[in-house]
């Protein structure tokens, strides 16, 4: 049986993330679905069959990248990423040269690296979308992947274009199986009053339905410049297109107004606006261009 899920990663780098992704994607999609190369391999060892064998037959390389996996080097110095022969650089060329989708997963605070510090025949790495995992917020990132590993290993059948499941949704995208319960007026509250204090709940009249109301959750963000505005949008665009649950938003200068609901239990507030309400806060909190004094 072909293994869908590749993942790469550096010992010395991040073992124990990938260790850690390793058990939760056999947990969630299934044991069988994802190959991690758990032996000890020396630089200079022959190529494994076993690996080209599975690398061949991946739909999606997940490359973990942490805070040393770029200058990790030997015992001359000599960064490994450099060497022909370095394991890690074999799996990312053969993923890109065999036209693979490729995830740069960032652990415990990496940045991608930029491309002119990388082999010229790995640098079309950094123009893969990356997705970080933060280690305070773990259970929430993980979601975000393993939606968009869902997507990639349950593909449609060839006669089934997106087109055709997506016919009769109108404006809005395919949702994922399994729908939400609508959250408690109880622990909303608790929400509004504490992580998402920034936030609040506001109910209008449904634009699909003007017999019934559309409930969200709302927050203004604010940002030096229109640039920045635009900016932020298009860095959390990705996480979203990944849950699979997407804002209603408008940019207006320097502010980006978010609202966010269930569309498919009737436009109600359910978890995943808490948890994306969540997401879009922190990513508003590590950006350069939030204006945190007015906020």
């Amino acid at each position: 049986m072909s293994v869908p899920i590749f993942i790469s990663y550096r010992r010395a780098d991040s073992a124990a993330e990938a260790g850690r992704l390793h058990s939760t994607i056999s947990r969630e999609l299934g044991e069988e679905v994802v190959f991690m190369d758990t032996s000890s391999i020396e630089i200079g060892t022959q190529w494994s069959e076993e690996l080209e064998e599975a690398l061949q037959a991946a739909q999606i390389v997940i490359v973990v990248i942490g805070p040393d996996w770029l200058r990790i080097s030997d015992e001359y110095g000599l960064r490994r990423i450099d060497q022909d022969n370095d394991w890690v650089r074999r799996e990312i060329e053969f993923t890109l040269r065999n036209g693979k989708k490729l995830l740069p997963l960032l652990v415990r605070g990496a940045k991608i690296p930029p491309s002119d510090k990388l082999p010229a025949s790995i640098s079309a790495l950094t123009e893969r979308q990356a997705v970080e995992i933060r280690d305070a917020y773990w259970a929430h990132d993980i979601k975000l992947v393993l939606e968009q590993l869902k997507l990639v290993i349950n593909k449609p059948k060839n006669n089934e274009s997106s087109l055709t499941r997506n016919k009769s949704l109108g404006v809005y995208p395919t949702p994922p199986p399994e729908k939400p319960d609508p959250i408690t007026e109880e622990k909303l509250q608790i929400a509004l009053k504490g992580n998402l204090s920034s936030w609040k709940k506001v109910i209008n009249q449904n634009p699909d339905d003007p017999t019934k109301v559309r409930t969200e959750i709302f927050r203004r963000y604010k940002f030096k410049s229109f640039l920045d505005a635009v900016g932020f949008m298009n860095q959390v665009a990705a996480g979203c297109e990944i849950a699979l649950h997407h804002p209603r938003w408008e940019n207006i200068w320097k502010t980006v107004d978010v609202y966010l609901s269930t569309w498919d239990i009737e436009h109600q507030i359910s978890d995943r606006d808490i948890q994306l309400a969540k997401y879009f806060d922190k990513a508003f909190s590590d950006f350069p261009g939030a204006d945190l004094e007015v906020d």
